[in-house]
């Protein structure tokens, strides 16, 4: 295979790092030299993308994604598909995934376990997959459809399965190493999908959840934790897991703990923002009366962004994650990109948002080595985009992608017609 060389009007790093006039020299899937165009040697007979008046900038990693094949928002349906139909539509989330710019994702589904296995086998394109296999659900939890067999749960639910007390969790964590997940996720607290398990009710106590996180550490696996509340977000940090999803409620201590531990916090700001809670009802909260708005929805968005910014300031680190888990609610690809632009305006500057679906992605699922920026030594994930997602985060977005490389891999290549496929 040739070498290839990448010119760019302007590259972003993704370190915060921008260099204008940019060259880029890919050999066998990687970043061989990267640099000002003046700089960098170019190679004899190099195959050429030439984006000399666009930007390239890396790959996009979402953090959180639920490649479960479902078509709906309804728990029950999620359950009763079935499987076959299930893993066909789980190929098409993932191909949806890499058209928008996704090159790596975190994934929570039984699916997401085979789709990581065809990808690095070379049957299908598609994103690094960092695959966490099901969920871990207490009985009753998030991760359950109450009104269906638990035998069906443990069976067919596309990204949870059951476990209750430490030793139940123990075994759960290594049939979840056995299965080929390479992380494990937790529902520490509810999600509100049915009437026995709100937003705000915890699921696993602290001893639950250290058990998770220490047979995890001996798997070397990171936890990543669903927590809805601020006691819940305290014991998940307190029990030693390496990322927060959602996190509505955090205080100044949580923050102090996210900072001092180097958790990442992975807010899925596009969904509680969006379609969520118009969708699902907001839990109650003590003081939400006095957020702005004149609706109990909108006074939970307000409460959820000011929390959000709050945590900017503080110094967290934040990840990108669409929690994309429905081709309805919210669509695959879609909403993976307009997270990056939640999280520009709502307390992010648009090179801070850009790190954030890049190398802070990267390093939340512990492949910064690997991507997340374009550095020599990586590999070549990266996007060639009209404009200037700098300047206008939201001209990172489908209609605007020409170029999706993923290592050795052309995701989607619009140069030629001018337009998407």
């Amino acid at each position: 295979m040739p070498d290839l060389l990448v010119h760019a009007g302007r590259l972003i790093v993704g370190t915060g790092d921008v260099i204008d006039d940019a060259a880029m020299v890919v050999r066998a899937g990687r970043i061989a030299a990267v640099g000002p165009r003046g700089s960098i040697s170019t190679p004899t007979d190099a195959e050429v993308v030439d984006a000399g008046d666009q930007t390239v900038m890396p790959g996009v990693v979402d953090c959180h994604t639920h490649l479960g094949g479902t078509s709906s928002a309804d728990y029950q349906t999620w359950v009763l598909e079935d499987d076959r139909q299930q893993a066909m539509l789980s190929t098409q989330q993932m191909r949806t995934l890499m058209t928008h710019g996704v090159t790596t994702v975190r994934d929570i589904s039984r699916n997401g376990l085979k789709l990581k296995w065809l990808v690095n086998n070379g049957h299908f394109p598609g994103p690094r997959i960092v695959a966490c296999g099901p969920g871990l659900s207490r009985t009753g939890g998030h991760g359950d459809a109450h009104n269906l067999p638990c035998d069906m749960i443990q069976r067919s639910h596309p990204w949870g399965m059951l476990a209750d007390g430490p030793e139940e969790l123990r075994k759960a964590v290594r049939m979840l190493n056995r299965m080929g997940a390479d992380a494990i996720k937790i529902w520490a607290t509810g999600g509100g999908m049915w009437d026995k398990e709100l937003e705000t009710d915890q699921h696993y106590d602290i001893d639950e959840l250290t058990m998770v996180v220490r047979e995890a550490n001996m798997l070397n696996m990171a936890v990543l934790a669903h927590a809805e509340s601020l006691p819940a977000a305290k014991d998940c940090l307190r029990a030693g897991v390496a990322t927060l999803e959602h996190g509505e409620e955090l205080d100044d201590e949580c923050r102090t703990m996210m900072v001092e531990q180097d958790v990442v916090h992975v807010p899925t700001l596009q969904l509680l923002l969006g379609p969520w809670w118009d969708e699902f009802p907001p839990p109650p909260r003590p003081g939400l009366e006095h957020y702005r708005g004149d609706t109990m929805v909108e006074k939970e968005k307000n409460r959820i962004a000011d929390n959000f910014a709050e945590s900017v300031k503080a110094g967290v680190t934040i990840a990108v994650g669409s929690d994309s888990f429905s081709t309805t609610l919210v669509p695959y690809g879609t909403t993976s990109l307009a997270e990056v632009h939640s999280l520009a305006e709502t307390g992010m500057s648009n090179s801070a948002a850009l790190v954030a679906a890049t190398l802070n992605g990267a390093k939340a699922l512990r492949v910064e080595g690997e991507t997340g920026s374009l550095e020599v030594g990586k590999s070549a994930d990266f996007l060639v985009v009209d404009g200037d997602p700098l300047s206008t985060i939201t001209d990172l977005r489908y209609e605007n992608l020409r170029y999706v490389r993923r290592g050795e891999q052309v995701l989607r290549d619009d140069r030629r017609n001018g337009g998407a496929k």
